[in-house]
């Protein structure tokens, strides 16, 4: 299993409902797309063929509010974006990532997420 911090965090997926314009949705992307490849770099990630399994685990810096696991949607798909953007990932179809996960956020000195990618193995 392989584990990356990310620190970015993006809104709560009730925000998006409430109509955020899409510059300001481009702006979300362009930073966790760019926070993900600093990580990865920052890491030395290499490229993985496999399918894998992507686990999210928020973590809520100083003054951060919990939200419900399904609230981080938004920030999940930015930052599997993100992986395949940075050539982590070949892809984020169902060919390549085979489940994602998100789990109950935790606090820390930083604010981000942790992303856990398990490699699958392959189909007998």
């Amino acid at each position: 299993m392989i584990q990356l911090f990310v620190p970015w965090l993006g809104p709560s997926l009730n925000s998006i409902y409430a109509g955020i314009h899409w510059a300001k949705r481009k702006k979300h992307a362009d930073a966790a797309h760019w926070a993900v490849k600093e990580a990865v770099v920052d890491a030395g990630l290499p490229r993985i063929d496999s399918p894998v399994g992507l686990s999210f685990t928020p973590v809520l810096g100083k003054g951060k509010r919990a939200l419900d696991c399904s609230n981080y949607g938004y920030a999940v798909k930015l930052l599997e974006d993100g992986l395949v953007r940075a050539g982590v990932l070949i892809d984020d179809t169902n060919q390549y990532v085979v489940a994602t996960c998100t789990t109950t956020p935790v606090r820390g000195n930083t604010t981000g997420m942790i992303i856990q990618i398990e490699i699958q193995e392959a189909a007998a």
